[in-house]
């Protein structure tokens, strides 16, 4: 009889190890997995970061008029004259947030889109999976006030969010529901990015 006891005693504790190092191996891979998406929701938002950066400092470059540099300006889209190539030919560059993606299961996942020239001449894409969250742009004048009208725009102040298209445990908390996960993301603004020819103005 004690044989039988000591049997099931060993067979209880044998599933409780095995149970222990199946949840231990799943935490390490989530833990893993989170981390993978910290690194690529960074790497995304440094890459589509230097791009804007280097496109709104050449804003108005090679244009004579600095008050006619910009074309149109909202929250989520601005469209501006520079001589972006250094060719000699003024181009019309356009920055936008497009629609939300379906192809993802994040709810809030889009797009940033680049395009040079007008829509016929063609749209690059800037940025890729995981999308971006937030595109905002705000508009200043020379003297810190929200600009009225395009003409004025001196400071452009950008906000831009990059998240991951799949959700992600916290890996300083490892006992989460699947319900508790969140999103890893990334953070950035811009307060005061700006063209030295747009400051010719004013």
């Amino acid at each position: 009889m004690s044989v039988i006891l000591d049997l099931i005693g060993s067979v209880v504790l044998a599933g409780f190890v095995a149970l222990m190092t199946l949840r231990m191996n799943m935490n390490i891979a989530n833990s893993n997995d989170s981390y993978k998406a910290d690194v690529m929701v960074q790497e995304s938002l440094v890459s589509l970061v230097q791009s804007i950066e280097y496109d709104f400092r050449k804003m108005g470059f090679g244009v004579i008029d600095p008050t006619t540099v910009i074309r149109q300006a909202d929250s989520t889209c601005i469209s501006f004259l520079s001589d972006v190539d250094n060719d000699g030919q003024v181009d019309t560059l356009t920055w936008y947030l497009g629609h939300s993606i379906s192809s993802t299961p994040h709810p809030n996942d889009k797009m940033l889109y680049r395009r040079l020239g007008s829509p016929i001449e063609g749209v690059s894409l800037i940025g890729s999976l995981p999308g971006v969250t937030q595109f905002g742009l705000r508009y200043l004048d020379q003297y810190g006030a929200v600009a009225k009208y395009p003409g004025q725009i001196w400071i452009v102040e950008t906000t831009l969010r990059v998240e991951s298209p799949y959700k992600v445990q916290d890996r300083e908390v490892l006992d989460q529901s699947y319900g508790l996960w969140g999103y890893s993301a990334a953070f950035w603004r811009q307060t005061r990015l700006a063209s030295r020819n747009l400051r010719r103005h004013g």
